[in-house]
Order: C-alpha cells, then sequence, then structure tokens
C-alpha cells in the first residue's frame, strides 16, 4: 500500500493525538509498511472502511474481522482509520462542512489512543468498534457532546448523543457539563444537522448511557451530571451498567479491582461505593425533541 509515512503523521496531529502519542504513530506506521502481509492487510481494511462512508446504519462488512480481540490488536485499526481520514473529510467538505470542523468531528480517534493509554498505560487502540460509526460520515463534535445520524432498532432516525471524557493532560479539554455548554452543543446540533444532513428525517436526539440512570442524579442531587440526567425523557429499557459506570469514570476495563480504584471526587466515590455495597448502577435510553431548539424542526 502506498502511503505517505508524513501525511500520517501530519494527519494525526489534526486528528487529537497528543504530542506524547504521534511518536508512537510514526513507528507503528513504519512498522506496518515495511511488512508486505501487514500491508496488505491494511490496503483490505482501508477499502471496507471506505464503503462504510454514508452508511450511517453501520451496517456493511466488519473492516476489524478476523482481529484478534485484545487490547494491543489496535495497530491496523489505527493506520487504517488514519489513511482513510482524508476520505471521510472529503465526503463531510461536499455536504458543505467546513474543513476545519470536519477534521475536528474525526478528531475522537486521538482521543481513543489517549483513552487507551489512560487504561492500559501504553499507546495503542481498542475501541475501533466504536470508531466505525465516527468514520460512517454523519458523526460531529460540537462544543462539549459527541452526534451522530442513527437509525434505532424500529427504523427511527435519531441523532445520537455522546458525553466524551474529560481531558486533564494538557491536551484539548472537552470542558464541564454544564447547563450552558450542553445547551450550545444541542443547539450547534440542531442547525449542523439541519444545514449539512437535511435529508435525514431526525426528529430528536437520543441518548443510551449509564449518564442517565436516575440512580446517579440521586447520588449526586444538585450536579451538572444530575441536570443533565433530568433533560431527557427515558424509555421503559433498563439494562446492567456497573462495567460502563467503572470504564467512563475511571478508565478500567473488566477485571478491576474495586478496592484500588480512586475516591478523590464525588462520582469516583459514588460509583465504587454503590458496586461495593451489592447494589448497581444501569444504562438508560432517553429522548429530547430536536424541535424544542432553536432550527429544530
Amino acid at each position: 500500500m502506498d502511503i505517505d509515512l508524513r501525511r500520517v503523521v501530519a494527519d494525526a496531529g489534526r486528528l487529537g493525538f497528543s504530542e506524547q502519542d504521534l511518536p508512537g504513530v510514526e513507528r507503528m506506521a513504519a512498522n506496518v509498511l515495511t511488512a508486505p502481509d501487514l500491508s496488505a492487510d491494511l490496503a483490505g481494511r482501508a477499502e471496507l472502511l471506505r464503503a462504510g462512508i454514508g452508511r450511517f446504519a453501520v451496517d456493511g462488512p466488519d473492516p476489524w474481522a478476523g482481529l484478534p480481540d485484545q487490547p494491543d490488536a489496535g495497530a491496523i485499526p489505527m493506520l487504517a482509520l488514519l489513511v482513510t481520514a482524508p476520505d471521510v473529510v472529503a465526503y463531510q467538505l461536499g455536504r458543505g462542512v467546513p474543513e476545519v470542523q470536519a477534521w475536528r468531528n474525526l478528531s475522537d480517534l486521538g482521543r481513543q489512543v489517549w483513552v487507551h493509554r489512560l487504561a492500559y498505560g501504553r499507546f495503542g487502540l481498542h475501541n475501533q468498534g466504536w470508531l466505525r460509526t465516527v468514520w460512517a460520515g454523519g458523526f460531529a463534535w460540537l462544543g462539549r457532546l459527541q452526534l451522530n445520524v442513527q437509525p434505532l432498532p424500529d427504523g427511527e432516525w435519531v441523532l445520537s448523543t455522546h458525553i466524551p471524557r474529560r481531558r486533564s493532560d494538557g491536551a484539548p479539554r472537552s470542558g464541564a457539563l454544564s447547563p450552558d455548554a450542553v445547551d450550545d452543543s444541542l443547539v450547534r446540533a440542531t442547525r449542523f444537522y439541519a444545514t449539512h444532513f437535511p435529508d435525514l428525517p431526525a426528529t430528536h436526539f437520543w441518548c443510551h448511557s449509564w449518564l442517565l440512570a436516575p440512580e446517579l442524579a440521586a447520588a449526586l442531587p444538585g450536579s451538572n451530571i444530575a441536570a443533565f440526567q433530568q433533560r431527557w425523557t427515558l424509555d421503559d429499557q433498563v439494562e446492567r451498567g456497573d462495567d460502563d459506570a467503572v470504564y467512563f469514570t475511571f478508565a478500567q476495563r473488566v477485571p478491576y479491582d474495586l478496592r484500588r480504584l480512586p475516591r478523590t471526587t464525588s462520582l469516583e466515590q459514588a460509583v465504587a461505593s454503590r458496586i461495593e455495597q451489592g447494589e448497581h448502577w444501569t444504562l438508560r435510553s432517553g429522548r429530547i425533541p430536536r424541535a424544542v431548539f432553536p432550527g429544530g424542526r
């Protein structure tokens, strides 16, 4: 596969990679591109990613099929995402998205590499499955929140809403989940999708997250998290959310040792203590009508 190594590293800098992680990109790319079998594998997976652009249901062939299910199997996915980023940017440019915003929309790749370092203490990527959604081309990072156009199983289209982890390492931060910041993101999202994706009939914001659990709002009354949870009209579906709570609070994957988790914030204390007491966190889904925001329909 003919790849310009300097271009790959430069694009990583536009995709949210921290200064700590950029040298790893160069080393990884050099290792893969000098191995013919790995280079051929990379080319095939990159083509599957390109074929998925514009398929917002993310229902095409899985570009990660056959890869080991382990934390350090992310070299090929990371490179495949990097080399196809210009294709996704071009797709968004074709929908009128400004170039700076299009690159910002894909910068969750660099954030996921940072999250991998938090979780495992080293350079790498393990959330490549999620990044297929970002690379489908209907994803936007607008202020505090991230969104993507998505069909639900019943065929309804929604603006699926995501809350990225805050940064605290000197890299660009997502900021507090304040009511003003959330309002700003939802207003911007309403206008963004009306302008650039007017053909998609999403009438609601939709969110599926442990942050929507009523028990979390009860544990942190008066907090930004409680205010966020209370915006959403919840459906009746309830799922177990302990592992999500631990991962998104502490960046720890299963298996984790509750006794070693820090308790430096009220959120950390609430998450760990509830599980230690034999109670559970839940995953909930909720929606907000898009029409309540300026420019909604």
